[in-house]
């Protein structure tokens, strides 16, 4: 933009241009020094009349400021003003005095302090939940190997006797052979007291006890026919799951053998266990309890719909025998296991502790990884499952007989096994309608 200087000393001429001079008013011009500076404005006062330039002149002597002036410094207020406004709406990284005909937003303000909070937190639970499932996995690792685990464990049973493609099988349905005997001290061979399957029905989340009645004439592989019982005593439990599957047809995945001891330590550890005693039952019991006392502890049977027992008098209940029939006696044993069931279901976490004392005294081939993914499933799912009970031979389909062993159970051995794969595999059995109405 071209300056324009007056004379001072010019009289009628005043205004006549006569020599450069310095300019003294209040702003100094910076525009030649913006390398973006664009002058959009136009200097006029070279186009005044003679008679306006002259009053610029001694406006400004005064001491005041030109119009002139004033409207060039107006102007670049303005435009400055524009500017910055531009600048807070829009931006040109190349040009930025330039405006956009597009507005670009703000930025908003991002909540990244809470979005990191929450990471924290969801990382240290996760961390904090790998650590107790790693410790409960030690732990119980550490339990279970004080089973005493046989040789065989985690191969997978073979019996000798039958081809494996003639036994019912189903990956919904693990069965396990629970066998108590009665190995007193001094006594090379175990009796077996109680022979129950307890068949874990993932398929109808039932958890089913079959009870197989000691007196069964049955064919005990090698060994001809002879009561169940027998073939603890000819071949332990291995003996008897090959006489189990040999005459009813069925797939026993493994086996649990329990003691007397284990047994009263398993109800002590819990607590004690709620079952109905009949008023017959416990005159029974308080007649002949130094017959089945294994401590010689003078006891007390009281009756009632719910009576308490510690383990020396559950043990000696489920082990009553001359009272009544087999089928009497194995009802009672599934009417303890149950409460054993609906008492560690009031407090799942008390496992552990029952594990620590009871688990020693178990002996199975159940390797540690089958009994780990038990423990877990009875914890989370099994507990919860309803039960059901089934004696074989069923009520009805049998007749007492002499034979060379003694009093025994003669009955249909095929077709028990139909009735025992219906109840297994298939959730059919006698009574389950009275059960369905009742829940």
């Amino acid at each position: 933009m071209s300056e324009i200087y007056f004379n001072k000393d010019a009289g009628k001429n005043a205004g006549a241009p006569k020599r450069p001079v310095r300019r003294n008013d209040e702003f100094e011009d910076i525009s030649s020094r913006s390398e973006n500076y664009i002058d959009d404005f136009e200097d006029i006062s070279s186009y005044s009349s003679e008679e306006a330039r002259y009053n610029d002149y001694r406006y400004e002597q005064d001491g005041g400021i030109s119009m002139s002036k004033q409207s060039a410094r107006n102007a670049n207020v303005r435009k400055q003003n524009a500017r910055n406004a531009s600048k807070a709406v829009y931006t040109n990284y190349d040009y930025p005095d330039e405006q956009y005909s597009e507005p670009v937003e703000k930025p908003r303000k991002k909540k990244k302090k809470k979005k990191h909070r929450l990471l924290r937190l969801l990382t240290a639970l996760f961390l904090s939940f790998v650590i107790f499932i790693g410790i409960l996995f030690a732990v119980a690792v550490n339990m279970i190997n004080k089973m005493n685990i046989s040789e065989d464990a985690g191969d997978g049973r073979v019996n000798p006797y039958i081809d494996e493609s003639a036994l019912y099988y189903s990956d919904d349905v693990t069965n396990i052979l629970l066998l108590g005997v009665d190995a007193r001290e001094g006594e090379t061979a175990s009796r077996s007291d109680t022979m129950m399957l307890i068949s874990i029905d993932r398929a109808h989340e039932k958890i089913k006890m079959t009870s197989f009645l000691r007196d069964s004439y049955v064919e005990i592989p090698g060994h001809g026919w002879n009561k169940l019982n027998a073939s603890s005593t000819k071949g332990g439990v291995e003996l008897v799951a090959n006489t189990i599957e040999y005459n009813y047809k069925i797939k026993i995945d493994n086996y649990m053998l329990v003691d007397f001891v284990a047994f009263e330590e398993l109800i002590d550890a819990i607590g004690g266990v709620t079952v109905e005693v009949t008023e017959k039952e416990a005159n029974y019991l308080n007649r002949t309890w130094q017959q089945w006392s294994l401590t010689g502890t003078p006891l007390t049977f009281d009756s009632g719909e719910a009576v308490d027992l510690n383990g020396e008098e559950a043990l000696m209940f489920c082990r009553i025998r001359e009272l009544d029939s087999d089928f009497y006696r194995t009802e009672r044993q599934r009417r303890v296991i149950s409460s054993v069931k609906d008492k560690i279901m009031s407090n799942p976490l008390s496992v552990f502790s029952i594990a620590e004392s009871v688990l020693p005294l178990i002996e199975t081939d159940l390797s540690t990884g089958s009994t780990m993914s038990l423990g877990m499933g009875a914890v989370t799912s099994y507990l919860k499952y309803d039960m059901a009970q089934q004696g074989i031979p069923a009520d009805g389909t049998w007749h007492s007989e002499r034979k060379s062993c003694g009093d025994s159970l003669v009955f249909s051995i095929d077709e028990n096994a139909e009735i025992l794969k219906d109840f297994i595999y298939f959730d059919e059995y006698e009574g389950k309608e009275e059960e369905t109405s009742v829940a």
